[in-house]
């Protein structure tokens, strides 16, 4: 496995795991199963492949969801703006002046 890969599959990893949290912590922890069921039986992507698949996610996000897909959007991709931020060892007035022009 080159250093590559494992960059990239940590990134999937960090990536899907924002979207777990991101949907539990709003849908609930029954809700957010009951749309990963969805998601496998209907579009056949499991929870781990979601960062492999981003785009029928977001069609499935769209489809279940309808306008309320916008907020968990937005909420997944700032909550992965912030995490990137972190990574750079930006301060917290840094980060927050970046987010405003995010």
């Amino acid at each position: 496995m080159t250093p590559q890969t494992l960059k990239q599959g940590k990134n999937e990893e960090k990536l899907t795991r924002i979207i777990d949290d991101v949907l539990n912590q709003m849908l609930g922890h029954k809700a957010a199963r009951t749309f990963y069921a969805h998601l496998e039986n209907t579009h056949a992507i499991q929870r781990r492949e979601i960062a492999l698949q981003l785009d029928l996610f977001n069609f499935a996000l769209k489809e279940y969801f309808g306008a309320g897909a916008a907020v968990l959007e937005q909420t997944i991709r700032r909550t992965l703006e912030f995490a990137i931020l972190e990574e750079a060892e930006l301060g917290l007035s840094e980060r927050a002046r970046v987010l405003k022009l995010a």
